[in-house]
């Protein structure tokens, strides 16, 4: 009889360790989310306009310890010094973000452990 109590006690802790745990997550997409689009709307705004020509947001997902991230983000016609045009994020440069492709530096770190 105690082992079934006590079994029972455990799994009721379990979910809500679980429960917890998803609510944090969901909280920190959120949050990373907001923060991102914020960075993104202050780069948009302190750009060079003659270097960085705006053509639009576009969506992106990162992916992170806590899940997945999508947020859209402003993309940038440029030309380079021999007349090329090119296309850039901002925001993505700002962050280090493109260097690793779109999962976090922390993520990348855990999987390669």
């Amino acid at each position: 009889m105690t082992d079934t109590i006590v079994g029972e006690k455990r799994d009721i802790f379990k979910d809500l360790e679980r429960e917890i745990y998803r609510i944090i997550c969901r909280k920190g997409i959120e949050i990373t989310k907001a923060i991102l689009e914020e960075k993104d709307a202050e780069l948009m705004e302190a750009r060079d306009r003659k270097e960085y020509r705006d053509k639009g947001k576009r969506r992106t997902t990162i992916k992170t310890v806590y899940g997945d991230v999508t947020y859209r983000r402003h993309v940038y016609e440029t030309v380079d010094g021999e007349g090329k045009k090119g296309y850039v994020y901002l925001l993505d440069e700002a962050l280090g973000i493109g260097r690793i492709g779109l999962v976090s530096l922390d993520l990348a770190e855990k999987i390669a452990d």
